[in-house]
């Protein structure tokens, strides 16, 4: 998938992203994904994605 380097460093079971998670939302696509630590983390199945 264009955009996504590899897998998140964390998993859903250690920080799930959501409405009140802290972090910036940015619109993609058909989804929101979520600025943290300097870099975009996008839902994919059971875990995140980091994307460029």
């Amino acid at each position: 998938m264009a955009g996504h380097e590899k897998q998140a460093e964390h998993t859903k079971a250690e920080h799930t992203h959501g409405d009140n998670c802290g972090h910036d939302t940015m619109e993609h696509d058909d989804h929101v994904d979520y600025l943290h630590d300097g870099h975009r983390h996008s839902e994919h199945e059971d875990h995140y994605d980091e994307c460029q």
